[in-house]
C-alpha cells in the first residue's frame, strides 16, 4: 500500500468515525430505569456488569480500583471486563479473581442479549465504538462526556470531564457513584493515614516482600510520552543528567515494558544495570519499599498513586490534564529541553530523605 493511498483510508476511516459519532449523539439519552424486577436485582446471579475500557498502562492503574468496587459491591454478578487483554495479564495480581476477560468480538453478542450495567473508563471518551456499545449492548450504561458535550446520547447519564479535572482515577470513581455502586474503601490504619498494609496483603494475597530500602532511591527511567515528545536523544541527556547527580548514592534503577532503548543507553552509558520486573512483583516491590520512588509521568507514578505511596514525579512544562496526583506525590515540572534545571528534583529529594 502507498503512502498516498494509505493516508486515504486514514482520512476515510477518520471521517466515518466523526459521522457515526454525530449520529450517536442524536439518539435519545436512557433512563436509568430497568425491565423488570430481576433486571433491578443486581445480587442475582445473572445479572450482568461490563466494564469497557481503553487505553495504555497508566489508564489501566486507573481503573483497577473501580473494578474491585464492582466486584465487592456485586459478589454475585458477573463482571466482564472488556478491552485490556494484555494489560489484565499483567496486573492479573491485582484483579479480582472474579472478574471475566471478555473476548474481543464478544459485545457483538450483547448486542442480542444486552448486559445489565456498562461501565466506560474515561480515556475512552471520545471512542464510537464504546458509544455504540452503550446504546445497543447495555440495558443502563455509565460514561464520560467532555465540558462542551451538554449529553451524550445512549448512555442513561455520563460525567462531564470538565477543565478542571485532576485525576481520571477520581472521574472513573466518579461514574460509579453516578451509577449508584457502593463505594469501596481500601482499609487505612488507625490514625496512620496510609493504607493497612495487613488488610492488603489479605486482599491481595501472593508472594510476600518484606519492607526493603530505607534511605534509598528507586528511579524509574521510562516515560513513553517524554520519550515520544523529545525523541530519546535529548531523552536519554536528561536521563543521563539525572543518574550523574545521583551517582553516589543509594540508588536502584529499575525500567518497564518499551523501556529496552533507554535501559541500553544506561547501561552502556553509565556504571548503572536497569532491573526489569514483572508487573505483579513490581507492585509488590513498591508496596514495601521504604525509600523514595523518583519517576516520571508514567505507569510507576500511577500505580504509586494506587497503592497510596508517594513519589517524586517529573513532568514536562505542566502537569497534564487528568493526571495529577497531588498532594499525594510531589509533582516537579521540567521547563527546559537543553539545559534542564534539576534544581527542584534534588530539593525534594532531599526533603523526602531529611
Amino acid at each position: 500500500m502507498t503512502l498516498t493511498s494509505s493516508r486515504f483510508w486514514l482520512k476515510s476511516s477518520q471521517l466515518v468515525r466523526w459521522r457515526l459519532r454525530g449520529l450517536l449523539g442524536l439518539l435519545p439519552m436512557r433512563t436509568p430505569g430497568s425491565r423488570s424486577l430481576e433486571d433491578r436485582n443486581p445480587f442475582a446471579a445473572r445479572y450482568r456488569i461490563a466494564y469497557m475500557f481503553t487505553g495504555t498502562y497508566g489508564d489501566f492503574v486507573q481503573i483497577l480500583r473501580p473494578l474491585q468496587c464492582l466486584v465487592a459491591a456485586f459478589p454475585n454478578a458477573e463482571i466482564l471486563l472488556h478491552g485490556a487483554d494484555r494489560y489484565a495479564r499483567e496486573f492479573s495480581s491485582e484483579l479480582p479473581a472474579a472478574l471475566r476477560i471478555a473476548r474481543a468480538r464478544e459485545p457483538l453478542r450483547w448486542a442480542f442479549d444486552p448486559v445489565d450495567l456498562m461501565v466506560t473508563n474515561c480515556v475512552g471518551v471520545y471512542r464510537v465504538r464504546l458509544d455504540f456499545a452503550a446504546r445497543f449492548c447495555a440495558k443502563r450504561a455509565f460514561g464520560f462526556r467532555h465540558s462542551h458535550e451538554t449529553r451524550r446520547g445512549g448512555y442513561a447519564a455520563t460525567v462531564p470531564l470538565l477543565p478542571e479535572v485532576r485525576s481520571f482515577a477520581e472521574e472513573n470513581m466518579r461514574v460509579l457513584d453516578l451509577a449508584g455502586i457502593p463505594s469501596f474503601v481500601i482499609p487505612m490504619r488507625m490514625g496512620a493515614g496510609e493504607p493497612d498494609q495487613e488488610a492488603l496483603e489479605s486482599m491481595f494475597p501472593g508472594e510476600d516482600v518484606p519492607a526493603w530500602g530505607k534511605g534509598k532511591i528507586l528511579f524509574h527511567i521510562g516515560s513513553a510520552g517524554l520519550k515520544r515528545d523529545f525523541g530519546l536523544k535529548i531523552y536519554t541527556r536528561l536521563v543521563f543528567g539525572i543518574l550523574k547527580k545521583l551517582d553516589g548514592k543509594p540508588v536502584e534503577v529499575v525500567m518497564g515494558p518499551g523501556d529496552e532503548d533507554i535501559a541500553l543507553e544506561v547501561r552502556t552509558g553509565t556504571g548503572f544495570v536497569p532491573q526489569m520486573f514483572p508487573l505483579s512483583r513490581l507492585i509488590r516491590i513498591l508496596r514495601s519499599f521504604e525509600g523514595t520512588v523518583l519517576c516520571f509521568n508514567s505507569f510507576p507514578a500511577h500505580i504509586c498513586h494506587y497503592l497510596g505511596r508517594s513519589a517524586i514525579v517529573m513532568h514536562r512544562e505542566a502537569v497534564p490534564y487528568g493526571y495529577d496526583c497531588a498532594p499525594l506525590h510531589r509533582q516537579v515540572v521540567l521547563t527546559a529541553e537543553k539545559a534542564w534545571d534539576l534544581g527542584e528534583v534534588w530539593e525534594a529529594l532531599q526533603d523526602e530523605q531529611a
